[in-house]
């Protein structure tokens, strides 16, 4: 079955990227766990940083989450 052969591979593409995603967390937290001290400018620049970015990326976790539960239900209809 060529299609559901096309299903795993794309779900195996993704979650390689998901790991990928999961590395780059990984040295942000790196990153930031290697700071001693910083004056109250970095501060607020880090803190800005983090609200922007936290949100960015949980949009598109959150929207990637939902297009998955969309693809499933497809597959489940389609095929059921």
């Amino acid at each position: 079955m060529r299609s559901i052969q096309g299903v795993l591979s794309e779900v195996a593409y993704l979650e390689r990227s998901c790991q990928y995603v999961k590395k780059k967390l990984d040295d942000v937290d790196k990153a930031a766990g290697a700071i001693t001290e910083m004056t109250s400018i970095q501060e607020s620049g880090i803190e800005a940083a983090t609200r922007d970015m936290t949100a960015l990326i949980g949009h598109h976790l959150e929207t990637a989450a939902r297009y998955a539960e969309e693809w499933k239900n497809h597959v489940e209809n389609i095929a059921g």
